[in-house]
């Protein structure tokens, strides 16, 4: 993990390729190129090249989709990884406009997270992960929401010229306090995949 900015950043080519993988008939290759985007997708600086490199998300998506029914083999492992990686990308405010552009992205990482209780079974660390993603998420959602309350809550948002914009809406109750605006600081760590086989 430690020469993962390197290998993102001198070889353009490393992400595209890895993209293009993700397609392979080989099922052992799938499993090793979702590892390796985990794997990349760990070092935080990586994680906006990774989100916005064309059809990443989408294939991670559409790897999340499929649900095996081997039990657990490479597929297995490969949708895992798949998972973690979005978990991994969440976790960076950057991309949020990404998962929110694939189509299906969100609404996947929903139906996985709710995989253990559709079931009636324990929560096994890919619906974990799901969950995990799922809470980052939200909160880069409210911590948008949030910023642009507040933006607002001090006399509207200024324009060019420095003025305020009329009609901002203040958070002052009305007894004439100001009211607080709690945000939950959600943290995860990043998910990697040390078992190559």
């Amino acid at each position: 993990p430690k020469n993962c900015h390197q290998l993102v950043f001198k070889y353009p080519a490393l992400l595209p390729m890895l993209q293009v993988t993700t397609a392979s008939p080989d099922k052992e290759a799938r499993r090793y190129v979702f590892c390796a985007l985990q794997n990349l997708s760990m070092d935080k600086s990586c994680r906006i090249p990774i989100a916005h490199s064309p059809k990443i998300i989408w294939s991670l998506t559409e790897k999340c989709k499929e649900k095996s029914t081997e039990g657990t083999g490479d597929e297995d492992q490969a949708r895992m990884a798949a998972v973690a990686t979005l978990q991994n990308l969440s976790d960076e405010p950057a991309n949020l406009i990404q998962f929110t552009i694939v189509q299906d992205c969100i609404g996947t990482i929903i139906q996985i997270a709710r995989e253990d209780v559709q079931n009636g079974e324990k929560t096994d660390l890919t619906s974990f992960m799901a969950k995990n993603t799922l809470v980052t998420l939200s909160h880069w959602f409210r911590k948008i929401a949030t910023s642009g309350s507040e933006r607002i809550g001090r006399g509207g948002i200024p324009h060019r010229n420095g003025r305020a914009s009329p009609g901002g809406t203040s958070n002052i109750s009305p007894g004439g306090t100001r009211t607080q605006m709690l945000l939950y600081n959600a943290r995860l760590e990043p998910t990697v995949y040390d078992q190559w086989t």
